[in-house]
């Protein structure tokens, strides 16, 4: 397969966003003409070529595989997203270190270990376990996030994550597709809604880390972040319905910090696309991915480091430089 139809053959999970612009297609990938049925599929188990003569990967020992599928799931899927190298339009690498051609800072990071293996530095692909602040186990997946057909949300995530329900996500993305370095670059990305958007998505999973101000954590208990003063004490790190403005009025935040010429940032919601606004009236919210990376990071849980007194983003050498472009005690 050559790069450009590797490039229309995207399974797209460079981040774990929606889209909120009615007039821009959603799914980017893997929808309508843009990925032809016999890159993954197979009807005999057999085909050692293409239906228009080009060269294609025959199908993977093993087999056949469910759903007439050239390969199973996961390595189906980074037999396009993982090790691509190249210009213009090739597939975003989400394992370990992105080569040539690759965006500098993935929006979502990487995925740090190859899939069976376990690893602590963020999710890991075909490992049983109970996600944090979830119940039950799963076996995580690219399917489990993305649609492989396309659907109505950007970058193909699927709606309600781990079973829920009402969990569909929005955001709000640059409108650069291709070099592939432009479009998954963090600098091309930004987020526009909270409220039933990434938080929330997240939260399918990971319930107990999640939700607006006075829900309940996975099992019915109380979260009791209600943000109201002498009432209840923050027993999350709020990633919805708190805005810095609200912060800097409570005095959760340093306005020395955020508010200031900071070199580099973490990511933040902004419905105004306003970064960082000002302390009286800024309306930047801290969401799962200010902290996180979607796919994982060189750092335990996934974790951002940043320093913000440099203009290159993600090269923090301390995990509280992060907490410091907020918190500056």
């Amino acid at each position: 397969m050559n790069a450009s139809r590797r490039y229309a053959a995207l399974l797209g999970i460079g981040v774990l966003i929606g889209l909120s612009r009615p007039s821009a297609r959603a799914g980017d990938y893997h929808r309508d003409a843009s990925l032809p049925c016999s890159d993954c599929h197979v009807m005999h188990y057999s085909e050692q070529h293409g239906y228009g003569g080009e060269t294609v990967a025959p199908p993977a020992s093993g087999g056949p595989f469910p759903h007439l599928l050239r390969d199973a799931v996961i390595g189906l899927c980074l037999s396009c997203h993982d090790g691509q190298t190249g210009s213009g339009g090739i597939a975003p690498d989400v394992v370990q270190s992105a080569g040539v051609g690759q965006a500098a800072h993935r929006s979502a990071g990487a995925f740090q270990e190859p899939p069976g293996a376990q690893t602590q530095n963020g999710h890991g692909l075909d490992v049983s376990a109970t996600p944090p602040g979830g119940s039950g186990t799963m076996t995580l997946g690219c399917v489990s996030c993305h649609d492989p057909h396309g659907n109505a949300y950007y970058r193909n995530l699927v709606a309600n994550p781990g079973g829920q329900s009402g969990l569909g996500v929005t955001a709000a993305s640059e409108t650069a597709v291709s070099p592939t370095a432009t479009h998954y670059d963090i600098s091309n990305i930004h987020y526009t809604a909270s409220d039933g958007g990434l938080s929330a998505w997240c939260g399918g999973c990971h319930g107990s880390f999640h939700g607006a101000g006075g829900t309940t954590n996975v099992g019915g208990a109380p979260l009791g972040d209600t943000n109201q003063a002498g009432v209840t004490p923050w027993l999350r790190h709020p990633t919805r319905d708190v805005t810095m403005a609200g912060a800097n009025l409570n005095q959760h935040v340093d306005k020395s910090r955020w508010f200031s010429p900071l070199s580099s940032r973490v990511p933040m919601v902004s419905p105004s696309r306003t970064i960082p606004g000002t302390g009286a009236g800024s309306d930047n919210e801290v969401f799962c991915g200010t902290c996180h990376k979607a796919h994982g990071s060189t750092h335990r849980y996934g974790l951002i480091w940043d320093d913000a007194s440099t203009a290159e983003p993600e090269d923090g050498v301390l995990e509280m430089q992060t907490c410091q472009q907020c918190h500056y005690k």
